[in-house]
């Protein structure tokens, strides 16, 4: 909520800067989340008020506050009001037909008034808190939303059918245009206020269009009500429909304020616009409202609880200040909660009144030395901790997908034979035809991601998931850990000294192996199996043993295209339980640093072209055995100077013993040993 500081003067007079101000209504609990100062000197202060204090969404409210705190005299706004116009009772009817939904309502009557441009000092006040001024009708039920705290709606009079308000459900399908312009269908859910043929405002949220204050406008029904807060809380979210009024319904307003507020109204109406207010009102009421609540206050029990000795005295006048009418009675304190504080219903509530009053910067600090005990972190989370490292630190962005998803969108990313996208669990009553399954699957969430960034301008896109996908079972959904990982554009950002480079397979390949390096997790194994929804010459199913961990690779162009996305995208989605299951099974060793000097030696190779390089690595280390440190490929080569159906292939092997250093002459044998097996077991020639 926005107020001015100066406006909020004229209700309490106090010695406090602005600064002064914003500290000390936040030590008691109502933040003020920002200052604004003014063209005129004046200040705009932008209040967090707590859902359970509905009394400080309005200055009078505030006021009761800082007289708590400061001390001084409220100045409440002048309601005294003057009916000089015909009897109400001969001017309009009221039926509530729904008492449940709206406990009490009151109308007043103006006639003979003239619509016009609010006054100077009315504008102005407005405009301050953000508001846009309509006319001096409007602008009046505005202000006094403020300074009273409870929401007014003005009618036209003469366009309300046979002059009768009806408080009433909607009949379903009803059609009825509120203020905005917006058309909208309402259901038996809906509160509406209606006259003798029509609906002409959404109850406690918005009016309708058909029966606004306008320029035409002589005569005017000011509605003053208290609605069910659920209500109005469950309608506004509903139609999606969030006003100031239904700000303050929804958290329950005064139901014994609304005679001050329509008088309060009334007053200013005729005074503006120059009518005259019909004598009495129309007050119906579906439910007793208590004047107050009685409750009693234990000093002793107050003290203790506050840690500090407050004087029975002193909370009097603390509660009283409050207008929390309070006298001492023997050793207790009787005490009569007004209606507009709905929130004080125990003892308890009145010791917390107290002390934020009396300022819990003044109670003692805990007298218990501080003591901690340190969180206990699951394998699990610092498992995915890792994960998430590791592709933060190679430049993705984690992304938060939706668990439901549309169901078309598996029809089409089927990443079979690694993960079935079919069959899906499907929701009994969703809420909406996209959102109706769970998903089996990250990619289709990720790739609905890259295609607003890209659509966005955002050309280089690397994000990452890590999320429950699902499987139907017989009774409840099985879950399972996944990762997916998604890659398109640039491989890296443009320089003045290198040329930009598209990813490629490559590219998703090595992101997966940085990864599996960073969970100490062994070189996975590529195979080319057909993956139905990836590109068959550029992906990958990725196997650890003869543990399938997921798949990589470039999407089919027909699978991004149904999604709007026209780029070459890469993708990797792994089974994060079995991957979590093979990280732990790992233990990192660390080794000092080698004393003694390593032997390159390089190897040549005129291999079959269907040769895997995973195919000669292994093997050179099953025949190298332990004196072999690394073996890694330096060079491919297929083309006219080669044999057809084969291909080059160079590799460099690097021998170090870590007792001794190695002779050239034992080199040359292990050398000499794994070109043997090479060549029997691979049909390989030396070049």
């Amino acid at each position: 909520m926005k107020i001015t500081y100066n406006w909020l003067k004229e209700f309490i007079d106090f010695d406090w800067t602005v600064k002064e101000l914003s500290d000390k209504l936040t030590f008691s609990g109502i933040e003020v989340e920002a200052v604004e100062p003014l063209p005129d000197g004046d200040h705009l202060l932008e209040l967090e008020v707590t859902p359970n204090r509905p009394d400080c969404l309005s200055l009078l409210g505030i006021a009761r506050d800082i007289r708590a705190l400061a001390g001084g005299k409220i100045i409440p706004p002048d309601c005294g009001i003057k009916e000089t116009g015909p009897a109400i009772e001969k001017l309009a009817k009221l039926s509530i037909e729904d008492g449940a939904g709206c406990p009490r309502y009151l109308a007043r009557v103006i006639t003979g008034v003239r619509v016009a441009e609010s006054p100077g000092w009315l504008k102005a006040k407005i405009e301050k808190i953000g508001l846009r001024p309509i006319n001096n009708v409007a602008d009046v039920t505005n202000l006094v939303m403020y300074e009273l705290g409870h929401p007014l709606h003005a009618f036209d009079y003469d366009r309300l059918s046979d002059h009768t308000i009806i408080v009433r459900r909607a009949k379903p399908g009803e059609n009825f245009t509120t203020l905005d312009g917006v058309a909208r269908k309402l259901t038996a859910e809906n509160l509406v206020i209606a006259d003798a043929k029509r609906p002409v405002a959404l109850a406690g949220i918005m009016g309708g269009l058909e029966s606004e204050i306008s320029g035409s406008t002589k005569n005017v029904l000011l509605e003053s009500a208290y609605f069910e807060p659920n209500l109005i809380r469950q309608g506004s979210r509903a139609l999606g429909l969030k006003t100031d009024a239904s700000y303050r319904f929804e958290r329950g307003t005064d139901p014994l304020i609304l005679k001050k507020a329509a008088d309060r109204a009334a007053k200013l109406i005729a005074e503006l616009a120059g009518g005259q207010v019909a004598a009495g009102v129309l007050d119906v009421t579906r439910t007793e409202f208590p004047e107050y609540r009685q409750l009693t206050l234990r000093p002793e029990k107050a003290s203790s609880l506050l840690g500090v000795e407050i004087p029975a005295r002193r909370m009097v006048e603390i509660l009283n200040a409050l207008e929390l009418k309070a006298e001492i009675s023997g050793q207790i304190i009787e005490v009569q909660v007004p209606s507009f504080r709905g929130d004080i219903e125990r003892e308890v509530d009145l010791i917390e009144e107290v002390g934020r009053i009396f300022g819990y910067d003044n109670l003692p600090g805990d007298r218990i030395e501080p003591w901690s005990v340190p969180a206990l972190k699951r394998p699990k989370d610092i498992f995915l901790a890792k994960v998430s490292k590791a592709m933060i630190g190679q430049g993705f962005s984690e992304h938060y997908g939706l668990t439901l998803i549309d169901p078309g969108n598996l029809e089409m990313m089927d990443l079979s034979p690694v993960f079935q996208s079919r069959p899906a669990v499907e929701l009994v009553n969703p809420i909406s035809s996209d959102l109706a399954v769970l998903r089996t699957l990250l990619l289709p969430g990720l790739l609905d991601a890259a295609g607003k960034n890209l659509n966005n301008g955002i050309p280089n896109v690397r994000l990452f998931e890590m999320g429950k996908v699902f499987k139907p079972q017989q009774k409840t959904p099985g879950e399972s850990l996944h990762l997916g990982v998604l890659l398109c554009g640039s491989a890296a950002e443009p320089s003045w000294d290198a040329k930009s480079r598209a990813v490629d397979f490559f590219d998703i390949k090595g992101t997966l192996q940085f990864l599996l390096d960073s969970l100490g997790v062994d070189t996975p194994a590529f195979s080319t199996e057909r993956i139905a929804a990836l590109h068959p010459g550029r992906s990958a199913l990725v196997r650890n043993g003869n543990k399938i961990l997921g798949c990589c690779g470039e999407l089919n162009h027909s699978v991004s295209a149904k999604m709007g996305v026209n780029d070459r995208i890469y993708y990797l989605e792994m089974d994060l339980e079995i991957l979590m299951d093979i990280s732990w099974q790992r233990q990192k060793i660390y080794r000092e640093l080698p004393k003694y000097p390593a032997i390159r030696r390089d190897l040549a190779l005129d291999l079959p072209a269907r040769t895997e390089c995973r195919q000669v690595t292994e093997l050179i280390g099953q025949l190298a055995g332990g004196e072999l440190e690394s073996v890694s490929l330096f060079d491919l080569y297929q083309g006219k100077q080669i044999e057809q159906g084969r291909k080059s292939m160079a590799f460099a092997l690097v021998y170090r013993a870590s007792d001794r250093t190695l002779t050239d002459a034992e080199v040359s044998g292990i050398h000499q040993k794994v070109l043997e097996g090479l060549k029997g077991k691979l049909q390989a020639n030396i070049r």
